[in-house]
This record gives C-alpha cells, sequence and structure tokens, in this order.
C-alpha cells in the first residue's frame, strides 16, 4: 500500500509532512518574488531612467533644503528612486473658486511649486515603471523622501536616458 495505517506514505513521511513542505516551499517563492531576487536572478538588465516628480504646492523651505545628489525614496515601499539631478522651483499653484464658483489657481506667500528630476536605474514599460520589484505609473500620488524633506506629489514623466 502507498499509505499504512499510522498515515504515512511509503511507511516513510506523512501526508502532514508533505503539506508541510509544501507549504514552506511556495512561501519561499513568494518571498523571493516579492523581495525581487528571481527577476535579478533571471538576468534581466535595468535601463537608466530619469523620473520628474511634481508637487503643485510646498513651504519654500522645504523645497529648498533639497540639493542635487540627495538619495531619494518613495515612503510606502521604500523604493529607491535614485539621486536628485535637476530641481525647479516656480511659484506655487494654490486651487480656489471664484466668486462665479469656478476653480481658478493661485500663488501663496511662502509656498512654491516643486519639481524633482531624478536618475535612476529600473525599467520603462507599457505597464509603468519598474523600481526595486515596485510598480508605479505617471500621474501617480506618492510620499516621496528627498535628503530630509519629505514631498507629497506626483510622478510627472519618466524617460530612458
Amino acid at each position: 500500500m502507498i499509505i499504512d495505517d499510522k498515515g504515512r506514505l511509503f511507511g516513510k513521511i506523512s501526508i502532514i509532512d508533505i503539506i508541510t513542505i509544501i507549504l514552506v516551499i511556495i512561501f519561499a517563492i513568494f518571498l523571493l518574488n516579492r523581495f525581487n531576487i528571481i527577476s535579478s536572478a533571471s538576468g534581466d538588465s535595468l535601463d537608466d531612467l530619469y523620473v520628474v516628480f511634481f508637487q503643485e504646492e510646498v513651504n519654500d523651505f522645504s523645497a529648498q533644503s533639497v540639493q542635487i545628489g540627495d538619495p531619494t525614496s518613495e515612503a510606502l515601499k521604500n523604493a529607491s528612486f535614485g539621486e536628485v539631478v535637476d530641481i525647479i522651483l516656480d511659484d506655487s499653484i494654490s486651487w480656489d473658486k471664484d466668486p462665479d464658483g469656478k476653480q481658478v489657481s493661485s500663488s501663496r506667500d511662502g509656498y512654491v511649486s516643486f519639481h524633482a528630476k531624478m536618475k535612476t536605474k529600473g525599467k520603462l514599460g507599457p505597464n509603468g515603471i519598474t523600481l526595486n520589484g515596485s510598480n508605479y505609473h505617471i500621474g501617480q500620488t506618492i510620499t516621496l523622501r528627498i535628503g530630509n524633506s519629505i514631498f507629497y506629489g506626483d510622478i510627472a514623466d519618466a524617460s530612458k536616458i
């Protein structure tokens, strides 16, 4: 018989042992895939990318603390967005209603709009940008750490270098 009276397969290993081994293997594959170890080992080369981040309105002291070369990372998944290669500060964009109820933009004192261009390694494809195993998309709102500051804005652009 294949299974004996004690529930062991071929008299050596139990069904519970087999199920436990299978679950451990599935969990290990999940972890390897989650931490991008499997896809890194497959030989896929990463491209050099520029990713542009934009926030319409931020305190000017936060924006002015950012320097070229500062490291960047996304706060939720802790994915690296590389380092800052260009910074553009402009008038802030603050939205409000006029007396007719129409949306109008204006600027606020003490605030600026903030563009940061970052150089990083990743994949740019039809399903967005893949950085450190995490997918991002143009227009996606993220929380981005840059140097000692943190920003809440959108991915405005991505391109291969």
